[in-house]
């Protein structure tokens, strides 16, 4: 896959996860939020879906501080500290707000080449879209999802 595909389809899903999930209760959570405090984000979790959504308890009333361990690895993070001060240092493409960013990339493929702006762009396209899911945005009925079916690209990837 090239990164320009990967991209359309991660859009594709999480705007189809959005629109069919609609009707139904949706309890939020993020990666930050289960990585900073595993055991208490698992039991905002299941408060929510009992709570909030009437799911069924869980036959355990708490789920032991192992299991969440063996669930939850903080060695997949991938250094993330280490990480995000590399990212610091490329330059910004765009500031959608909200302390959400889209940096510049590694790419295959020639500055100002039209495959390059093809996968910029849809870059863009999907830190817009994960921009607003973090802030909320996306979840909203009047939000405007991208029209990527049709979107046309510059050039095609060979």
């Amino acid at each position: 896959f090239t990164i320009e595909h990967g991209l359309r389809l991660w859009i594709i899903y999480n705007m189809r996860a959005v629109q069919n999930s609609a009707k139904l209760c949706r309890v939020y959570s993020t990666n930050d939020a289960v990585f900073s405090s595993p055991m208490d984000e698992l039991q905002r979790i299941k408060n929510e879906l009992t709570d909030k959504c009437h799911v069924m308890p869980p036959p355990v009333a708490r789920v032991s501080q192992s299991v969440v361990d063996s669930f939850v690895d903080p060695k997949l993070q991938h250094n993330s500290k280490e990480r995000k001060k590399e990212e610091e240092k490329l330059g910004v493409l765009k500031d959608f707000g909200d302390n959400c960013v889209a940096r510049e990339f590694e790419s295959e493929y020639e500055k100002g080449s039209s495959n390059r702006e093809a996968e910029t762009s849809m870059f863009l396209m999907a830190m817009e879209i994960y921009c607003d899911l973090e802030s909320g945005k996306a979840y909203r009925k009047d939000y405007k999802w991208p029209d990527i079916l049709h979107w046309q690209r510059p050039a095609r990837i060979s």
